[in-house]
């Protein structure tokens, strides 16, 4: 048993983004040096992670958020056990847990250090790879619907990208709350998987307008929440399939990174009397820091309520894991293609030994 904070570095087996390229050119497994956690951060041995849109942007280059240059270790979150803690978060030393990575990097490897203010304790129950399959897509999900767009019994909700890691998720929390979802995919394959999920409606949007598709069921009336994760020329039609008072939800910009940069006219709001309302996903010790700069990301009080809430429906059957592929550690860069190349469903998990 663990009982001591660590403040040695440790070497991991990693991915590492040696250039800015495709995934496959651009990773290469390296061992790396893992440093000691600093003030509120946990280093883990990494039990599992997933593979998501934001890594593939940042191995590109081409996310300018996160502008980071060669070599560094790509992945956002990951679960583990926890082997070593820095002041303020002792309390997590051997504790099963998922949390986002530091500086958003650094899950691809064998060993990662975790923000505490990010962390989530994972049940017996509740296997590393099914913990990391679930911590973004609910939680992401949960703020969005729950605590932004306030989804109530009744509500319809548009679900983009309903077969996707964060749509299935969301696609089972709107129906836990309640609610009527039209979800869209890229095939009628992923049509049949958004049903199996439990949407009310589905529509492949390469064959058939979603708008359209919309209008239809809706009678004309529109949506009271859009979940958007695309960006581009899907939210401006989005933005036209919103009911009277609805909420869109900007959560991503998956058809294309560099949207995040240019601005949203506010106008189709202000004409079709619906909120547009943004969605960062960021868990913070204190809100006042962020505050100074105009921004507002969670506590770490209010994500573990989130937490334990989601893992309540788990334990009820109302919502799932969903794991449409596990990679072995050596096939993340074709993984990762046939991520980028919408060849997926569901979460692609990297589970380790």
């Amino acid at each position: 048993m663990i009982l001591a904070v660590d403040t040695a570095s440790v070497q991991a087996t990693a991915w590492v983004a040696a250039r800015l390229a495709a995934p496959p050119e651009a990773l290469e497994i390296q061992t790396v040096d893992i440093p000691p956690p600093g003030p509120n951060q946990v280093r883990i041995a990494v039990k599992a992670f997933c593979l998501d849109f934001n890594d593939i942007d940042t191995i590109y280059g081409r996310y300018f958020l996160l502008p980071f240059q060669p070599p560094f270790v790509p992945g956002m979150a990951a679960a583990g056990v926890v082997e070593a803690a820095g002041p303020g978060a002792e309390a997590f030393l051997g504790k099963r847990v998922v949390g986002t990575t530091v500086d958003a990097k650094g899950s691809y490897a064998s060993a990662a250090l975790l923000g505490a203010s990010s962390v989530q304790l994972l049940p017996s129950w509740l296997s590393f790879t099914d913990g990391a399959a679930m911590y973004f897509p609910y939680l992401l999900g949960w703020l969005a619907i729950r605590t932004r767009a306030r989804v109530q019994a009744g509500d319809v909700v548009l679900v983009h990208a309903a077969a996707g890691g964060i749509g299935s998720g969301v696609v089972q929390l709107a129906k836990a709350f309640g609610a009527t979802v039209i979800a869209t995919a890229g095939s009628d394959e992923k049509v049949k998987f958004c049903y199996e999920l439990g949407a009310d409606y589905a529509v492949n949007y390469s064959t058939e307008s979603f708008l359209d598709y919309v209008n239809d069921v809706t009678n004309g009336r529109g949506v009271n929440i859009a979940f958007d994760t695309i960006g581009g020329q899907v939210t401006q039609d989005t933005f036209k399939s919103m009911a009277f008072n609805g909420r869109h939800l900007i959560v991503g910009f998956s058809a294309d990174i560099g949207v995040e940069e240019h601005p949203i006219s506010l106008q189709p709001g202000i004409y079709g009397n619906f909120d547009v309302c943004g969605v960062c996903f960021a868990f913070v010790d204190s809100p006042r820091g962020p505050r100074l700069f105009g921004m507002n990301f969670m506590s770490t009080a209010e994500g573990v309520a989130m937490w334990a809430d989601i893992l309540q429906l788990a334990q009820q059957g109302k919502i799932r894991p969903v794991i449409g592929r596990r990679v072995a550690f050596d096939d993340v860069p074709e993984a990762l293609t046939a991520l980028e190349n919408r060849q997926t469903t569901g979460r692609s998990v990297i589970t380790l030994s």
